[in-house]
């Protein structure tokens, strides 16, 4: 067992789940010393997960002093307006943020994105397949992972595409830990997105579209979002729309790659079977490594052992959750099977346990809906184009995102020709 946590550490980035499956067996929760010089209780088992996040008695409203002590600057100024977002918020501005953006993540709504997520993934292959042929070896995450997600949910929240690679750079440095980062790269990055969606909300006021961010600068002087709402939503509703499905997608086509058997039984099984590769995927690697940060409001015991003060942090780790050996059988194995119903690893053959990839109770993903969609709609149609596409790279040194946030591989250099090293 680590004597600290230390997120920014590229060896637990590339796998944390020794260290989660330690921390487990302590108990429901611990209370683990992180790098940054505070402490912290994890929360690592799939019933206690799922007990927490449905239980009011752990607030999303952060401590004041979570984190290392920062002085006041633009900066700061900047990531507190910006994390004002309903990630961060209780009943009932929780309830009152999330109505107003509930109404474009409807079934109906975004089941008719289908056709334009078809064609951006056709277009996406399409240059990928000519970037392979002219170059041999190119990042499935930089040329497919990342930019269909971008485009699609640019287009519902009326993002340019010409800025995509800016947003890109900004969001993962304030999604990662500042020790993993050049000095004063995450409050540049804070101050440049609080400046990009200032300008984009005044342009939504001067010139609406059919669009998401245009129907929330509107409604505001219904009793709406406030500038300050406004600007934490377009945050959030940009970094959790392609943030999890990028590493959704990009984590699957890594266990495709490295698991040919079950590449083979899903371009064999049909549609039923990819949706279980996008279940087990958003399982076995979840794009979510753990929740947002959350704080007891009062003591709280978890078990029979474990008693949580009040007024301390806790952190869900989902990804440890998703692979509690209480709930899922052989946990750390990749089996898409266990998501088809008669052939799961239930007593009687029925699907596995719903895993925790999108969280669960009144935070549940918004947009789980949507990031399924574009896996079930792309996935198919990368390796139905790209037969021979081949792991370009030893998949124990790809690098990972770090951090207790999200969780995907930074980059994955694929191939097509006879050269690529052998998958598995």
């Amino acid at each position: 067992m680590l004597d600290t946590l230390n997120p920014a550490d590229p060896g637990f980035a590339r796998d944390p789940y020794p260290y989660y499956a330690r921390l487990r067996a302590q108990g429901p929760a611990a209370r683990v010393a992180l790098a940054n010089g505070t402490h912290a209780w994890l929360v690592t088992g799939y019933e206690q997960a799922r007990a927490v996040l449905a239980d009011p008695r752990f607030s999303n409203v952060p401590p004041a002093r979570a984190g290392r002590p920062k002085p006041d600057s633009p900066a700061q100024r900047a990531r507190g307006c910006l994390a004002r977002h309903m990630l961060n918020s209780d009943a009932p501005d929780h309830v009152r943020l999330r109505r107003l953006t509930t109404a474009a993540f409807t079934p109906r709504r975004v089941d008719a994105l289908r056709p334009r997520i078809e064609r951006l993934t056709d277009g996406l292959v399409a240059e990928l397949s000519d970037r392979l042929a002219r170059e041999g070896t190119v990042d499935l995450v930089d040329a497919f992972a990342f930019p269909l997600p971008v485009l699609v949910i640019g287009e519902v929240l009326g993002v340019p595409e010409a800025d995509r690679a800016d947003l890109r750079e900004w969001t993962y440095r304030v999604g990662s830990p500042a020790d993993a980062l050049a000095p004063g790269a995450v409050d540049e990055a804070w101050g440049a997105l609080h400046g990009y969606f200032t300008a984009l909300i005044e342009r939504k006021r001067r010139a609406p579209g059919d669009d998401l961010f245009s129907a929330l600068v509107h409604d505001a002087s219904e009793g709406g979002l406030d500038d300050g709402e406004l600007l934490a939503m377009a945050f959030l509703l940009l970094f959790a729309g392609y943030e999890t499905t990028m590493n959704l997608l990009s984590s699957a086509s890594l266990l495709l790659l490295t698991h040919p058997d079950e590449l083979a039984a899903a371009r064999a099984g049909g549609e039923a079977r990819w949706a279980a590769v996008v279940e087990e995927a958003l399982r076995h690697a979840s794009p979510l490594e753990g929740t947002t940060w959350r704080r007891t409001t009062e003591p709280v015991r978890l078990g029979d052992r474990t008693l949580i003060p009040a007024e301390e942090s806790v952190l869900v780790v989902l990804a440890a959750a998703n692979r509690d050996p209480a709930r899922f059988p052989a946990p750390d194995a990749f089996r898409p099977a266990r998501y088809l119903t008669g052939t799961g690893t239930g007593p009687g053959g029925e699907r596995a346990a719903p895993h925790l990839g999108f969280g669960h109770g009144p935070h549940f993903c918004l947009g789980s809906r949507l990031a399924r969609l574009e896996a079930a709609v792309a996935l198919p149609r990368l390796f139905d184009a790209l037969p021979a596409l081949r792991a370009a790279a030893d998949p124990d040194t790809l690098p990972y995102r770090p951090g207790l946030l999200v969780r995907g591989p930074r980059r994955l250099p694929v191939r097509t020709d006879a050269a690529a090293p052998p998958n598995g």
